[in-house]
């Protein structure tokens, strides 16, 4: 694994196992029932993303890079649309575009 893959994995792995843990340091607070579902289901995501990029050549990275950009962009539309969520979901979507950097370059 790439170092990209492996960040990815451990991101979504800690997601996974501590959803509330990473709320709280990313945004400053506790996660609630329905954020901790969430953040999970994202944590598999970026878990299963990161070993089939490994497997693949540079046409499944564009692909990765392609899925972290409609992540990107589903939570800008979030924190436009709910104002309780609006921190956790800018964040979110930076580390989107991040990954989604890493992917397409």
């Amino acid at each position: 694994m790439k170092p990209l893959e492996l960040l990815r994995a451990a991101y979504g792995a800690v997601e996974l196992l501590a959803p509330s843990a990473v709320e709280s340091l990313l945004v400053g607070r506790v996660a609630d029932p329905r954020a901790r579902t969430v953040i999970r289901i994202l944590g598999a995501r970026h878990v299963l993303q990161a070993a089939v990029t490994a497997r693949g050549g540079a046409g499944l990275h564009r692909l990765g890079g392609g899925v972290d950009l409609i992540h990107a962009v589903t939570m800008i539309a979030l924190a436009a649309s709910d104002p309780r969520r609006r921190r956790a979901a800018v964040v979110n979507a930076a580390i989107a575009l991040a990954f989604a950097a890493g992917e397409l370059r």
